[in-house]
């Protein structure tokens, strides 16, 4: 397990970089990495902590970082941070009801992390400016995750509500952000980042999530260039077949994560709606341009090939669920025969020799001129696992 945990940490030194909570590591090669846990010499932390501190330890003791921001004494930061007992809806009350109408930011601390920093709670960042929260933001911060989901795309998010009553809870909405997304606060940037370690002791101590979990977050990354990048706040994160995404008609990339209970790819889809065309300049040279015919925005989701030709295989197709928008340009050779989205119709991608087929992608095919997949079939692959596994639990619970 040691050198598994070591594995992760040079694998991830960008990670560990930007976790600015890192704890030293003793000369007999204990990391003492510790996720806010209230130190030991805290009286109110041992007694606190007496059962719930496993939680937060592997087998070979490694913790998770422990954030060096220190909790501030002032008297006047410490009346104005708003104490949340729980982030698990089913234990919510009155005292965890805030109201953010109108304001910036908002401190809020958790008593089972005292020694933690307070966490401040934002709406939007608009560039040098953060958004105000708009009306009627007034509610309960809660712990987020969809049926059937991995414990990686939790998170946080704002429940509106009409009172401070916990009953009104079932029949509020969720906080939407201005381009209609839901608010939130993701497991990835909670396991990354230090203003967060409050939220961290509050969700293990309530076993919301485990330190495997955390841990598991934060060893998932993608080489972008000369850097890395992991999934944050915002990212579009897929975990099962079925599942719809939104995409715009005229894009020439987009980028998602396909995340499992302990894996997670970062996956590109390039040119879906478009083509590309070979065209010939006034000095013979030819050049190769991107032809964009339609324009609009579509609901896709990813499913398991049907198709006579992909029998006996584990194959992907893309398929239109929804459009939302639809404008066909108006040059006729801007298309190219390229056949229009539809709803209910497959992706469609033109294959060699000049022929239209659905887009698809074997996992278990290597990459041309390797015995290894490629990208896009080590991504899609974990749809399948995850298939499996939940297929697995269901059996299991029977």
């Amino acid at each position: 397990m040691a050198a598994h945990m070591n594995g992760i940490i040079n694998a991830s030194k960008l990670t560990l970089r930007h976790w600015r909570d890192v704890g030293n590591v003793s000369g007999r090669g204990k990391n003492r990495l510790l996720a806010g846990l209230p130190s030991t010499s805290n009286t109110l932390g041992q007694k606190r902590w007496v059962s719930g501190a496993k939680g937060l330890v592997y087998q070979d003791k490694h913790r998770l970082p422990q954030s060096n921001i220190h909790a501030t004494t002032a008297a006047g930061v410490h009346t104005s941070a708003l104490l949340l007992r729980t982030l698990d809806k089913t234990l919510l009350n009155a005292e965890e009801f805030i109201d953010l109408t109108g304001r910036v930011t908002k401190d809020v601390r958790f008593p089972v992390a005292p020694e933690q920093p307070s966490v401040k709670i934002r709406y939007f960042n608009l560039g040098p400016k953060t958004k105000r929260f708009p009306p009627d933001s007034q509610g309960f911060l809660y712990w987020h995750l969809d049926p059937d989901a991995p414990l990686l795309s939790g998170q946080v998010r704002f429940r509106v509500t009409t009172s401070s009553d916990p009953a009104t809870f079932p029949n509020g909405r969720d906080l939407q952000l201005p381009d209609g997304a839901t608010w939130n606060i993701s497991l990835f940037d909670i396991a990354r980042r230090s203003q967060y370690s409050g939220i961290r002791v509050c969700l293990v101590s309530e076993k919301l999530v485990t330190a495997k979990v955390l841990y598991t977050a934060l060893s998932i990354f993608a080489p972008y260039g000369a850097r890395t990048i992991h999934p944050a706040t915002g990212s579009l994160l897929i975990w099962k077949f079925g599942q719809t995404f939104l995409v715009d008609l005229r894009s020439q990339k987009m980028y998602l994560w396909i995340i499992g209970s302990s894996a997670g790819e970062k996956l590109s889809l390039r040119c879906l709606f478009s083509i590309k065309i070979h065209e010939s300049g006034g000095n013979g040279i030819s050049k190769v341009v991107n032809h964009m015919p339609f324009a609009g925005r579509a609901l896709v989701q990813f499913e398991r090939s049907t198709l006579p030709e992909h029998k006996g295989t584990r194959t992907v197709v893309l398929r239109i669920v929804k459009l939302i928008e639809l404008a066909k340009s108006e040059d006729p050779d801007e298309a190219s025969g390229m056949p229009e989205p539809k709803e209910g119709s497959l992706v469609m991608t033109r294959r060699v020799h000049r022929h239209w087929a659905p887009w698809s992608v074997d996992v278990d095919r290597p990459q041309r001129g390797s015995e290894a997949t490629g990208p896009l079939a080590r991504a899609l692959a974990i749809l399948f696992d995850n298939e499996d596994d939940h297929a697995g639990g269901s059996r299991g619970r029977g």
